[in-house]
């Protein structure tokens, strides 16, 4: 079921009305795309810079943050803190179209902007509930393995 008019090859898009924003400042040297997955580096700045899910998630960049050329702290991201019940269309980056059977598995990251459905092995932590797929021929066209719909689960 197709549920955007446009469909973008990276990133979480939110579906329903996400969570007010908030800011983090950015670490030195990164760039921060909108619709990438962040978290807390350890020294309390935003990055981009995982490719999986991890305890310090802060949530879903709502815009671009380009501090590539900059100090720790130089600009701040908004994000979209991760809650339970805002859905995201993520783009598939396994090497096969999402099917049905994906439907209530509980994956990880790729990359920092999509999500592996073969990696359905975390232990705690957040992860991505897939609630529906899209397959449609748009979003195929969009991306080859189609797009994932869900939400974020807490694993304990």
């Amino acid at each position: 079921m197709a549920r955007v008019s446009r469909y973008l090859a990276n990133g979480f898009i939110p579906v329903t009305e996400p969570p007010a924003r908030r800011l983090m400042p950015v670490a030195a040297s990164i760039n921060i795309v909108k619709g990438d997955y962040i978290e807390d580096n350890g020294s309390g700045y935003a990055t981009n810079a995982d490719t999986a899910f991890a305890s310090t998630a802060l949530g879903i960049a709502a815009a671009d943050a380009d501090n590539s050329s900059g100090a720790a702290g130089a600009i701040e991201v908004e994000y979209y803190p991760i809650d339970l019940k805002t859905q995201y269309i993520v783009p598939v980056a396994a090497d096969a179209l999402i099917t049905q059977d994906a439907v209530g598995s509980i994956v990880d990251l790729q990359n920092n902007d999509d999500i592996d459905i073969a990696d359905t092995g975390i232990a705690s932590g957040p992860g991505f509930y897939i609630d529906e797929i899209d397959v449609c021929a748009a979003a195929i066209a969009a991306n080859t393995y189609g797009y994932a719909i869900g939400h974020f689960i807490f694993v304990s």
